[in-house]
């Protein structure tokens, strides 16, 4: 059912990703993205993101984006962010083409953003929005996203499911194996009463977006 969805959808050709079947408007822009997710793999583990061609970024969940981007071969900051490094710049940048959407489920090589992963304002409330952005990298079982991000780790790996969104984890039956589906995104601080389930990826989840790619690898409008 999913794979029909997404063939209507999104156009005729496909990339064949986990469970599903992932489809982009044409070859160029498939073959893009599958760069943007191989980039972001290929930093794994990474701590302090490296630069390219003399061009630096920071060691942060943004600069993890615009790092692998612009390995790519579209410098975000530059095209979207109107020289503006921070989350809040890269989403209204890419909402004023249309390119940001809501989903359950996403493209490989797409943006997703987060809300109050962390405290901006140093207010002690949850009320901020766009703190944290990642790239997806696929979609598999029962709609799991798995997304490449910065974190005070360095570039790690973590899933999202918005079918599920107050479900951390399931038990395989017959097993006791956990399977997660909702990674946590922030950790629980002394004093604070929210229940757990408000910690997990789905429930800070804000948007994803996509940029639509030209068969000649440009960023095209709307």
């Amino acid at each position: 059912m999913y794979r029909l969805v997404l063939v209507i959808l999104f156009g005729l050709v496909s990339v064949s990703h986990a469970a599903l079947e992932i489809t982009y408007s044409n070859p160029t822009e498939a073959k893009f993205y599958g760069l943007v997710v191989d980039y972001a793999k290929s930093v794994m583990g990474v701590k302090k993101i490296p630069k390219i061609g003399g061009k630096g970024f920071t060691s942060d969940c943004i600069g993890f984006v615009n790092y692998v981007y612009y390995k790519a071969g579209i410098d975000l900051q530059k095209v979207y962010g109107e020289g503006n490094r921070g989350v809040d710049a890269l989403f209204y940048g890419l909402e004023k083409y249309n390119f940001v959407y809501q989903a359950q489920i996403a493209k490989p090589g797409d943006i997703i953003f987060f809300d109050n992963t962390y405290d901006v304002n140093k207010n002690k409330k949850w009320d901020d929005p766009l703190s944290h952005v990642g790239i997806v990298e696929s979609i598999g079982k029962h709609g799991t996203i798995s997304y490449i991000h910065y974190t005070s780790k360095g570039v790690d790996r973590d899933t999202m499911n918005l079918y599920y969104p107050k479900t951390h984890a399931f038990v395989k039956k017959g097993t006791k194996e956990k399977i997660v589906i909702n990674s946590y995104l922030k950790k629980k601080k002394k004093g604070e009463k929210y229940p757990d389930k408000q910690y997990i990826s789905a429930f800070f989840f804000h948007s994803f977006a996509h940029i639509k790619i030209k068969d000649k690898a440009k960023p095209v409008e709307n």
